[in-house]
């Protein structure tokens, strides 16, 4: 990505934030907790790396942020020049509309962006951090649903009680900072909960973002694709032939390694 244009959409995110906050919206600006640990210990909720594979029924729904019938967002971005490195708040969380305990519906409008930096991420890092396995997993009683083109999230009965967005955004942070360990040099978070039109304008303001991203998976998947000699025309992510199709990718990936 252009740096000038990832710095005017931090520009403008940050802009944006201050005039909801002046026309009386809630915001809250949270800060990394130093010891998360004791943060999941005092609320009771378990939070641990790819421990909590967790299927949540709607029976056992309390919550769902997003989903197919609200409107909803997700961006994860990681990036590895300095400039943009520098530029974030880190271990900022920055939530735009009401926590948890204020919401009575059971299911809302909701948008989630997290920006990542450090040097020292490359391609096969800019790739696994850009997957919601690492939280869904890592949190009990929490699932993220994999749909196109939305964010879809179950939160169980079981935890709701204590469950805030402010330590969505802490185990957020925790569980990178543990899969990733060094790699990691800044992370900031951005959640907006319920309000409509802020989510509508979000959308928009990282519509060039996201086409940056896709001309990216785009890219790699058509010259996978020419590798492998596949002729489908439907994306990797409804091939029937996925998993095959993978475990060619790690045969020839180990060659490539024998080779070198």
């Amino acid at each position: 990505m252009k740096i000038k244009l990832f710095q005017e959409f931090l520009d403008y995110l940050r802009n944006y934030v201050n005039s909801e906050s002046q026309k009386g919206r809630s915001v809250f600006i949270y800060e990394e907790k130093p010891n998360p640990p004791e943060l999941f210990e005092k609320l009771d909720i378990k939070v641990e790396l790819d421990k909590h594979k967790e299927i949540i029924l709607q029976e056992e729904t309390r919550l769902e942020l997003g989903g197919m019938t609200n409107k909803s967002f997700s961006l994860i971005y990681p990036f590895s020049h300095l400039d943009i490195i520098n530029y974030i708040k880190n271990g900022t969380i920055t939530l735009i509309g009401p926590e948890i305990q204020d919401i009575s519906d059971i299911s809302i409008d909701f948008g989630m962006i997290i920006l990542i930096g450090g040097k020292n991420i490359n391609e096969k890092d800019w790739d696994s951090m850009r997957q919601f396995n690492l939280i869904s997993n890592g949190i009990e009683g929490f699932l993220i649903r994999t749909i196109p083109r939305r964010f879809w999230v179950r939160i169980s009965e079981n935890i709701i009680k204590n469950f805030t967005l402010e330590f969505l955004g802490n185990a957020i942070f925790y569980l990178y900072k543990q899969q990733f360990k060094d790699l990691i040099e800044s992370m900031e978070i951005f959640f907006i909960s319920t309000y409509t039109n802020v989510i509508d304008e979000f959308i928009k303001i990282t519509s060039k973002i996201n086409t940056d991203i896709n001309e990216k998976w785009l890219k790699k998947i058509e010259n996978w694709k020419k590798r492998i000699d596949c002729e489908y025309d439907w994306g990797c992510e409804i091939c029937p032939y996925r998993e095959a199709c993978y475990n060619i990718k790690q045969v020839l990936v180990e060659r490539e390694k024998i080779e070198k």
